[in-house]
Formats: C-alpha cells, structure tokens, sequence
C-alpha cells in the first residue's frame, strides 16, 4: 500500500469515475441549478432523513454549498461528488467520502461514504453502481483498510444498499440520530474491509 503523502492536500485524487450508467465527478459551479433541481424535486422524499436540505432553499444555496465542497476537496476533508446520468448528464443525485478532516482517517485508511437520490431515480440500481464505483475506488486507489456506509434504520432503501454489495451490519446504534423531523431513530453502520473486499471486486 506505501506510505501516505505528508501532504494530506497532495493525495491524488480522481477527476471523475465512470461506470456502466454513470458518472461521478466533483462538483462545478455550474452545476448549481441542476443540482438545486434535484434537490427540490425530492425536497419531501429526502428531507425525513437528511438535515442538510434545508440548507438548499434557492440556487445560490446550493451555489454556496459548491464552493464549499471545492474548499473540502481540495484539504482533502470531504469529497462531494455529484451522480450524472452518463447517457444523459441528468443530475441523478450526490455522494462521496465524508468526515475525512481528522488526518488519522487517511493514516488508518478508514472511509465512509454517504449518498442520496432524486426521488425520480429511485430504484433503479443507480446507488448501487455508484456506491459499487467508490468502494473499489476507496481499495484500490486511496488504499482503504475499511470502507462504511451508515444509515437511519427506517431508510429501508438506504440500507439495501450495502446489504447488497455485501458490507457486514457491525452495529444498531440505538436512539443514537436526531433525525430532521425532530424524532429520535437509530443508526444502521455497516463496513466493508480489505480482506472482504478482494473476491467481491472480481464480481
């Protein structure tokens, strides 16, 4: 695996990842309406779970929150990208690697990737491959030890998500989320590591 860069801002990273139906990249500026349309169209479906919504109330919110994601990109804090149709370039949604600022989460090779999707893309195996797309990423370029994925217990649909590329359920976190409706629920964690990782990347 080698050493980690002493400059964690030098670690190199991707310009965009491309599977069968799509494309994950990070975010341009000019991608703030169609992310803002994305995020309106399905503010109800997504706010239950997600605080952040709120944030979005016009595109120059949403412009706000680019910015920002450039600033964490580039410390290498957090890694938002957004989820684009590859045949299309339809805004479908966003992910990434989030709470990377402590340094030892590089050192130890920990990540955790978050995601969520336009209520119109549902259910149609977008997550997947993207969230498929990132884990072997996470392994085979950022030399992941462990790579997580959490989620409330009521978002069932969040949940299939590693079930199905084969992540372990390590914990049932209980009362442990203040969901933005302002009830209290608990949080699903589930990991992949090296080891687990290595027969399911040939599949």
């Amino acid at each position: 695996m080698g050493e980690p860069p002493r400059h964690q801002t030098l670690i190199p990273l991707f310009e965009e990842l491309r599977g069968a139906r799509v494309v994950l990249r990070p975010y341009r500026l000019d991608d703030a309406a169609p992310l803002f349309e994305a995020i309106d169209e399905s503010r109800e479906h997504l706010s239950t779970f997600l605080s952040w919504v709120k944030d979005h109330q016009t595109v120059d919110d949403t412009r706000d929150f680019i910015v920002r994601a450039q600033a964490n990109w580039l410390l290498r804090q957090e890694l938002h990208v957004g989820i684009w149709e590859a045949a299309t370039g339809h805004c479908l949604g966003g992910t990434g690697y989030y709470h990377m600022g402590d340094a030892s989460m590089w050192d130890v090779g920990s990540f955790e990737i978050g995601y969520w999707l336009r209520a119109s893309a549902e259910g149609q195996g977008y997550m997947t491959e993207t969230a498929r797309l990132l884990t072997d990423y996470a392994f085979e370029a950022l030399g992941a030890n462990r790579v997580e994925i959490n989620c409330d217990a009521r978002n069932v649909r969040s949940a299939a998500v590693p079930r199905r590329l084969g992540f372990v359920l390590e914990g049932w976190l209980r009362n442990q989320i203040l969901a933005s409706d302002g009830t209290v629920s608990d949080r699903l964690v589930f990991a992949l590591t090296r080891l687990e990782w290595r027969p399911l990347a040939d599949h």
